[in-house]
């Protein structure tokens, strides 16, 4: 049996068996700056491109792989403070556009990120 991500969807399956959504939080559109760091690729820039409770997708002029960890600071224009994910690991990659899942928020964080989704979901 394997698990990977496909364009943001957890899916489950074997060679040859049906693949089923199992998304556990939606995805929002949202354009804003996002960085992150690796200790392999140093700091980077990327623009996010959707947002969940749970991870994101971006992309990014630096290349990054499946399973890399990262740090990520989320910037909005809504907001004058950034979220702050201290670990997210990146679940799929398709060419520069890749998705994270966060793995590590501290509670004020998660506070912001809540705050920032709903906003986005009420516009």
């Amino acid at each position: 049996m394997w698990k990977y991500v496909l364009q943001g969807r957890l899916m489950h399956g074997d060679d040859q068996t049906n693949k089923r959504e199992l998304r556990t939080s939606p995805r929002i559109p949202l354009d804003c700056r996002l960085f992150f760091s690796h200790h392999e690729v140093g700091e980077a820039e990327a623009t996010l491109l959707d947002l969940s409770k749970i991870g994101c997708a971006a992309e990014s002029e630096t290349t990054v792989l499946t399973d890399m960890s990262l740090e990520l600071w989320i910037f909005s224009p809504s907001y004058s403070w950034r979220i702050h994910i201290d670990h997210a690991v990146v679940r799929w990659v398709r060419g520069q556009v890749f998705g994270v899942e966060f793995l590590n928020l501290r509670p004020v964080q998660r506070k912001r990120l809540r705050q920032l989704v709903e906003k986005v979901r009420i516009r």
